[in-house]
């Protein structure tokens, strides 16, 4: 993401899955890119909850710094050795198209042909949209815990 502009990923999108895994990154989330991000492509990782975190090169580069740290303090080769190996660089083509990887889309249980695209501040995560339905809050927990949050958050 561009230094310059502060900017963010945010929002979710839909977009179809070819039969070999190829999807295309929505627009709205390619133009938080720098031109240098977009011929970089991406990292794609292992996330929370069966989904895949898509990070940008550089800011992979903050993660694998934090993971790294952690490894070493808590003398856990294993721990670096697994987070590298499981990481895919991913490049996306002129259209903003890219592959994912088999192993990944089965974690995330991808079995339908819609990923579902949802930014995430620094990342961008990757769903089998049924996966993320089962997953949500119901309706009526989540209001309430977000009437409760609004006011820390919103000052009401």
């Amino acid at each position: 993401m561009s230094e310059n502009n502060n900017s963010f990923f945010y929002g979710r999108c839909q977009n179809k899955l070819s039969p070999k895994g190829q999807v295309a990154i929505p627009k709205r989330f390619r133009s938080v890119l720098s031109e240098e991000e977009s011929q970089q492509g991406f990292v794609l990782i292992p996330g929370q909850d069966n989904c895949i975190y898509m990070y940008t090169h550089r800011q992979f580069g903050v993660i694998r710094e934090n993971v790294r740290n952690i490894a070493l303090s808590e003398n856990d080769p294993e721990f670096f050795r697994s987070f590298m190996e499981e990481a895919s660089p991913v490049d996306l083509d002129t259209q903003g198209r890219f592959v994912i990887p088999a192993a990944l889309r089965e974690y995330a249980q991808i079995k339908g042909n819609e990923i579902l695209f949802i930014g995430m501040d620094d990342r961008i995560e990757l769903w089998e949209a049924t996966v993320r339905e089962s997953q949500r809050p119901q309706e009526q927990d989540y209001r309430q815990m977000r009437k409760q949050k609004a006011k820390d958050i919103f000052g009401i």
